[in-house]
């Protein structure tokens, strides 16, 4: 797959550059110094050279490993492969034994790959460890050998491919497509030091003539641009770019430009965007009010995971993780919506590499267990960027018709666009005689604290989730004591669980408010060709501050009223169940208003609207003893302006409604 744009950023490569314009800030003077700074296709020139001038035999083996490494970070999986059996044969250990048998998954050396796999955990005497890999391989070998019987035909988009990269095409049309291509036409003359190769830029082709031309409006610059889309109202364009040429520590944002007549506006970066996060891979939902992507915020304890970002009066909000039903330890990536289906990649339990995924949104909201698409959608190596064409229209033959992108075997260059047709008739593959299947369920519970920007403060910014290790949980199954035990110091719980049941954890922390979670075995999807069943979930514990003010978001009052509005309930019953979980706490519920009218009509109002908040609690069943109403009017602000000269946005700030905790038993 190509990584000019998903993962690390742009810096330039010593002595690649075409005429001669250009200059580094830095000399790289070693191919480990290279591969630090993510210049992989250099490392990999100047590791040679030093393997062959190196004299202890660790030293050459250590090398060895690292050309291996460098070479599977810009996409010579062969090659690779090369290198880390000459590391293993030397005496580098089984690390790079492992990296082999990946590299021979990613070949779709199926039986090979398990095979090596198995020989690890003979050689480090822990084969439980990598029967789950076997029990993948195996099943990707299968899903292979199954190929003909899928729904899907697929065929490579000829006519724009070429020797170098192509990938994330867009449908424009019913026979025009965007894409994204490192091809020698692209705008600027740097090279990205990952691959070796130009950067990117957005192209626009005509599958019906093969003519293909720069994307125009405002999206192809000097910097490294792709994976564009269109919102379906046809009035937002977003797209990312990179912009930094010499420090590869900086990172790619998303861009937004708006529909005007004709043409498009100035692209701006979006406004949730942080320093120090890459942002990739955007798609809409019908609406055109969320955009989903993949960023890596949380990149302590996960790779990059896929966000959404909800536009609410004109406003995009801050982004908010899909979930573990979505999310997992490893790279999830270019998301499309399409209706109520997401697609997405991830190389979590894949045939190799990144795989296509599909989840749709269940009644109770949550998004379903992924599904694999498995053969020939996925293969051994990277497929990614799977889009619906919405302009295909379907058949008697046909249901579906879309792109995707893939850098497996048999292409015309490092990523390729393919196209596929879902078929409505395909072959049925007989079924094979029934054999009882007993499986075993294991669940990852992960324990999480947030990071706040100031230790002292609930109400500063969330630098990032990082794991809560040693938290106490308590455990029922189908309301029955289960089990008394605790995560580990990651903030992790491995436990065995019995089918068709129903658990409760009850997750507890000193200096944490006790959070709850439920987990069904009961419709669980199943994989018959996976003895181990693993699932994973994510509790966050929020952290108790004593006599600190936490503000309520969207509880908002009619003018000069104090009623709990509908759109307010939500918040007053998440609030009612922490006290419930958590019933030595006692807290103050406070309401504050703006400047604006008297002082005295203020407090009065205040006071009121904390009463009516506590009296919605009781009635949720938390008990009247454990709550303080507290009015303050307009005696303690958020934001210290001048009355008549602040802004409604700094109003907005003042008026609002927190609790603090008094007591914690």
């Amino acid at each position: 797959m190509k990584l000019s744009l998903p993962l690390i950023l742009l810096v330039i490569l010593t002595g690649l550059l075409v005429g001669g314009g250009c200059s580094y800030v830095e000399k790289i003077k070693d191919g480990k110094t290279a591969y630090e700074r993510k210049r992989y296709y250099q490392a990999s020139e100047m590791l040679q050279d030093e393997y062959r001038s190196a004299g202890g035999n660790m030293d050459k083996m250590s090398i060895a490993y690292l050309i291996g490494e460098s070479n599977l970070k810009f996409g010579d999986i062969e090659t690779a492969a090369g290198w880390f059996k000459v590391a293993y044969e030397g005496g580098y250990g089984p690390t790079a034994l492992v990296r082999y048998a990946d590299c021979l998954k990613q070949m779709e050396m199926y039986t090979e790959a398990a095979q090596i796999y198995l020989q690890v955990g003979q050689e480090i005497q822990d084969r439980a460890r990598f029967a789950r890999e076997v029990a993948i391989c195996r099943q990707a070998r299968d899903w292979k050998e199954d190929a003909t019987y899928s729904p899907y035909v697929i065929e490579p988009l000829s006519q724009i491919n070429t020797p170098v990269s192509e990938y994330a095409a867009f449908p424009l049309g019913t026979n025009e497509i965007a894409f994204t291509s490192d091809r020698e036409e692209s705008t600027g003359d740097f090279l990205y030091a990952w691959s070796g190769e130009d950067f990117s830029d957005v192209y626009k082709a005509n599958l019906g003539n093969g003519n293909v031309e720069v994307y125009r409006d405002n999206v192809n610059l000097e910097d490294n641009e792709g994976t564009l889309v269109i919102s379906p109202d046809g009035d937002k364009m977003v797209f990312c770019r990179c912009f930094s040429r010499d420090d590869y520590d900086l990172h790619c944002k998303l861009l937004i430009s708006y529909q005007e007549g004709s043409g498009w506006s100035s692209p701006e970066v979006m406004s949730f965007i942080q320093d120090g996060i890459n942002y990739r891979h955007p798609t809409f939902n019908d609406s055109s009010d969320v955009l989903i992507f993949s960023a890596n915020i949380e990149e302590s304890t996960n790779d990059y995971d896929l966000y959404m970002s909800r536009l609410d009066e004109e406003v995009w909000g801050e982004p908010q993780s899909l979930g573990s039903r979505i999310n997992s330890q490893s790279r999830e990536g270019f998301p499309f919506l399409y209706k109520d289906t997401l697609y997405f990649s991830s190389d979590y339990a894949s045939m190799g590499g990144l795989d296509i995924y599909s989840s749709y949104v269940m009644p109770n909201g949550q998004w379903s267990p992924r599904q694999n698409l498995k053969a020939p959608i996925n293969s051994g190596a990277d497929d990614f960027a799977f889009v619906i064409n919405k302009y295909f229209s379907p058949n008697d033959s046909v249901l579906q018709s879309g792109y995707f992108t893939s850098n497996r075997g048999g292409g015309m260059g490092k990523d390729d666009l393919y196209k596929f047709e879902k078929r409505k008739y395909f072959p049925e593959k007989e079924p094979e005689p029934e054999e009882e299947f007993v499986y075993e369920i294991e669940l990852d519970l992960r324990i999480f604290q947030r990071q706040y920007e100031d230790p002292e403060d609930p109400d500063s910014k969330v630098i990032m989730r990082i794991p809560l290790g040693d938290a106490s949980i308590t455990v029922e199954e189908d309301g029955v004591p289960f089990a008394e035990t605790a995560s580990n110091q990651y903030g992790i719980l491995s436990l065995d669980l019995n089918p068709d049941k129903t658990y409760d954890f009850f997750v507890s922390h000193p200096g944490f408010f006790t959070n709850e979670l439920v987990f069904s075995t009961r419709d669980l999807p199943i994989d018959s060709t996976v003895r181990v069943q693993k699932f994973e979930e994510r509790l966050l514990l929020e952290k108790i501050f004593l006599d600190k003010e936490i503000t309520l978001e969207n509880i908002y009052y009619d003018l000069d009223e104090s009623f709990i509005r509908e759109d307010a309930k939500p918040t007053l019953d998440r609030l009612a169940e922490v006290l419930k979980l958590n019933p030595q706490i006692k807290i103050e519920l406070s309401s504050h208003t703006d400047c604006r009218d008297t002082d005295e009509y203020n407090m009065t109002l205040s006071q009121a609207r904390a009463q009516s908040a506590v009296d919605y609690l009781v009635e949720s069943g938390v008990s009247r003893d454990r709550m303080v109403a507290q009015g303050y009017g307009e005696t303690i602000n958020r934001v210290d302006c001048e009355c008549e000269e602040c802004t409604e946005e700094e109003h907005q700030a003042n008026r609002r409604t927190s609790f603090k905790v008094l007591e914690e038993g």
